[in-house]
């Protein structure tokens, strides 16, 4: 009977304090470059959620540059967990910097994190009209913290890079879960992208919607985050519960190609789960915290 009890009990301190914490840098790779090109390496870092005190976390990022060793870091948002945390974010960061990059933002790159009812998560699938949220962050000094890396912001924005000789277009979009997506604005600045070796679309949040607009727009692989992998999954399975999104929860994390009745067209996708949660959900459950590493090659 005590053994029945305690289970509980093991599962929340597995979930709080060791999962949590038991930080992976997941690997894929994918032929998309044309014939001839040199391997692409590209770090994908999504959902820091960072708080001044997360020493252990902050150690953990300084290491990236050496154990991923990128040609190219793409940041899909939701940096800060905390109103004080954007000098830790940019120092756990620093060893980045100088690597080409482009970022887009996540609500909480803007707005501070509130306590919310973890139900409403299995329901809250639709974006908000108006931002649910108080106080407002120090979004300045984290973009210039950003370009100073040399990182370029993909916020409603679109522009161009040459990595190990190939010509990189990226699209992206503003986050789309606090209606500060401008799909207009991103048409107008993608028009003057010439022809490149390869199309990146980034975004935050994955809703069907942006994912639809991107590829229009010929991104042939889309980065995301803010889905947490579901954060809180099925042990054994790991199968998600929720994405916060309207993505099906099968494309909750990693890298697949969507099928066509999901975005009206087949296009790779990569969800990175994150490696953070909210200061007020510290739990994660059979969905560790990550980075993914997307090595891209030539084709065959």
């Amino acid at each position: 009977m005590l053994w029945w009890l305690s289970l509980p009990v093991a599962v929340l301190v597995w979930a709080t304090l060791i999962e949590r914490n038991w930080f992976a840098i997941r690997r894929d790779e994918l032929r998309v470059l044309p014939k001839g090109s040199k391997d692409i390496i590209v770090l994908h870092i999504s959902d820091i959620h960072l708080a001044p005190w997360q020493r252990r976390k902050i150690g953990w990022i300084k290491q990236l540059a050496r154990k991923t060793k990128p040609d190219l870091v793409i940041n899909t948002g939701d940096n800060l967990g905390h109103p004080k945390a954007v000098s830790k974010v940019l120092d756990a960061l620093n060893n980045l910097s100088g690597v080409p990059g482009v970022y887009v933002n996540g609500s909480n790159d803007l707005y501070a994190p509130a306590i919310r009812n973890p139900i409403g998560y299995l329901f809250g699938t639709t974006k908000t009209v108006e931002p649910r949220h108080q106080e407002k962050l120090d979004i300045a000094s984290l973009t210039e913290g950003f370009e100073g890396f040399g990182w370029l912001s993909l916020n409603n924005n679109s522009t161009t890079l040459r990595i190990n000789g190939q010509q990189i277009n990226f699209i992206g979009t503003d986050d789309f879960h606090e209606n500060r997506h401008d799909f207009k604005t991103l048409k107008a600045t993608a028009e003057n992208l010439k022809t490149a070796d390869l199309t990146i679309g980034v975004t935050h949040a994955p809703y069907r919607e942006v994912l639809t607009e991107l590829d229009s727009l010929g991104a042939e692989i889309i980065f995301a985050g803010h889905t947490h992998g579901g954060q809180v999954c099925l042990p054994f399975t790991g199968s998600a519960l929720v994405t916060n999104c309207d993505l099906p929860t099968r494309y909750a994390r990693g890298l697949h190609q969507t099928e066509k009745e999901l975005v009206g067209v087949k296009t790779w996708l990569q969800v990175c789960a994150g490696v953070g949660t909210s200061i007020f959900a510290p739990v994660r459950l059979a969905c560790r915290p990550e980075v993914r590493v997307l090595t891209l090659r030539a084709k065959d």
